[in-house]
């Protein structure tokens, strides 16, 4: 098992199987309450940790447990299931936007952009709406959070996002999901002969997809970071290099070793650093 405390996820929640999944988008609608206290926390300054976990907790225990809510164009069903991305996307209006903003910079209209760990989408799905003429590759180790974001896509009425159920590392393989801290947002793999789920490499499953080029990449897999994109990066054609990379840091001033060096073969600059992501831009 792997360090800290993580555990194996259970078969509910791998489950793609959603009660509420066959009820349309808007069916969920906030209450007049609810749209008061959402509008309430939007406006404060407290964001994040306790206060947002319990704010999120209460705005759905006033309802009927679940939310349809917009963000950034894209529509997404929330159900508060310790799910920190839902958290945000809730109560947070400019949530990660300066790393959306930073990946759309440039694109041009028929940009490809690549979200590994999607989650729910709250990087795919507004990739995918702000160009409609481009194509999104989502790929998530959990099966249900691809059917999640399967659903989310269909309700925003979105024919350019293709979500991937699997792991990406160095080598094609199978592995088993743990989770850390009960949050369905934050899952890992632990390889494994007769795992559950696949391993791709990254190469592999963008070849699948027929892309040729990358506009934009996001990548958060919990420590595969340096597997899944330096061998990609060391051996793919300089055009398929991603033009801007958006990663999450291990630590507040410092990236995975590997990725820095990779970058710093291949061109890339350091534009920035966040709370969570390093936003990394390939020289022209």
């Amino acid at each position: 098992m792997m360090q800290g405390n993580w555990r194996s996820v259970t078969a509910a929640e791998q489950s793609t199987q959603d009660a509420d999944a066959s009820l349309p988008f808007g069916h969920f609608a906030p209450n007049p309450l609810q749209r008061a206290l959402i509008a309430l926390c939007r406006a404060t300054v407290l964001k994040r940790g306790v206060f947002r976990g319990t704010m999120t907790r209460l705005i759905l225990a006033l309802g009927r447990g679940t939310l349809d809510i917009r963000f950034r164009g894209a529509a997404y069903r929330i159900r508060g299931e310790q799910n920190l991305i839902e958290y945000g996307l809730l109560l947070v209006p400019s949530y990660n936007g300066q790393d959306i903003d930073f990946l759309l910079d440039d694109a041009p209209p028929d940009a490809c952009f690549v979200d590994l760990g999607c989650n729910i989408g709250l990087y795919s799905l507004p990739l995918a709406v702000a160009r409609p003429q481009g194509r999104v590759l989502s790929i998530d180790a959990n099966p249900k959070m691809i059917a999640r974001i399967h659903w989310n896509a269909m309700a925003t009425g979105l024919a350019n996002l293709t979500p991937i159920h699997a792991a990406v590392s160095d080598s094609d393989g199978r592995g088993d999901l743990v989770i850390r801290k009960d949050d369905v947002a934050i899952v890992a793999v632990q390889e494994s002969a007769g795992g559950e789920m696949p391993i791709r490499t990254l190469a592999s499953l963008l070849a699948e997809a027929g892309f040729t080029a990358i506009h934009g990449l996001k990548i958060d897999i919990e420590g595969h970071e340096d597997r899944a994109l330096v061998p990609f990066l060391d051996t793919c054609p300089p055009a398929m290099r991603p033009r801007r990379i958006v990663i999450e840091h291990p630590e507040p001033q410092a990236d995975y070793p590997g990725c820095t060096a990779a970058f710093a073969r291949h061109g890339y600059r350091l534009v920035g650093r966040n709370r969570n992501n390093s936003l990394y831009a390939l020289a022209p």
